[in-house]
């Protein structure tokens, strides 16, 4: 038992050396220009789902400063864990993204992990920390380039650009404050995607719990259109962003 416990610490000590020494040299992201939302001026061309390892997923987590805002790693559970290539195009140019969907063990929040090849509009990470609550996916934190942003349970109207925020927290930062879960499964099952994981489409979630999570983690990597197109209500708020 002992010598359990050792090794335990021992993993943990690793994992907190690791990700401090990816930290010091951390790369600095542009600065976030007024209230934007990435996903509403980027085109998605195609998609292709990535076979990652669990070691490969767990290397990318464990130095990814946006996730361990969110969670951390040893809370993952990585046999569900869902990563899709997204092309994209912006400003003329084609880009990719790499969509996550990470469930967590406690089997009631995912993590969602979307980073772009370049900044869009400044944004180069965005990830959420979502709850599993009635039928609705609910943000409870958001991360820009390695800032925090916690979204209270009231939907927040605080800005509509950076003038209208002060230091430290001067960024305006748009969020939805929950999405329609079932509408998000269906609209990916109609175009094409995740039907394997999600069968009959959102009635999953009334009869099988823990298919609902794989299902749900499925449609956050595969299909972030739909997630934005699911949004119930919009928000903003001012926060500080790669700090």
């Amino acid at each position: 038992m002992q010598r359990r416990t050792l090794l335990a610490t021992g993993i943990v000590f690793l994992l907190v050396g690791t990700y401090g020494l990816y930290a010091v040299g951390y790369p600095q992201y542009p600065e976030v220009k007024d209230c934007v939302n990435p996903f509403e001026v980027v085109k998605h061309l195609n998609s292709v789902q990535e076979n990652w390892s669990r070691v490969h997923i767990f290397f990318k987590l464990v130095t990814s400063r946006d996730f361990w805002k969110l969670a951390k790693p040893w809370n993952v559970d990585y046999s569900n864990v869902k990563v899709v290539k997204h092309v994209l195009e912006y400003n003329g140019e084609n880009i990719t993204m790499i969509a996550i969907g990470i469930p967590l063990k406690d089997k009631k929040h995912v993590v969602a992990l979307y980073e772009f090849s370049k900044p869009v509009q400044g944004v180069k990470v965005r990830g959420y920390l979502i709850e599993l609550s009635q039928g609705k996916l609910v943000p409870r934190l958001i991360s820009v380039n390695g800032g925090k942003l916690t979204a209270l349970s009231n939907c927040r109207h605080e800005c509509k650009s950076n003038s209208d925020c002060s230091y430290p927290r001067e960024f305006c930062t748009k969020y939805c404050c929950s999405y329609d879960r079932d509408y998000a499964i269906d609209c990916c099952l109609a175009a094409g995607r995740c039907g394997a994981v999600c069968g009959v489409g959102a009635t999953v979630c009334l009869v099988n719990p823990i298919g609902c999570i794989a299902c749900t983690v499925c449609v956050i990597a595969n299909c972030y259109d739909c997630i934005e197109k699911s949004c119930l209500e919009w928000g903003s708020g001012c926060e500080y962003h790669g700090a």
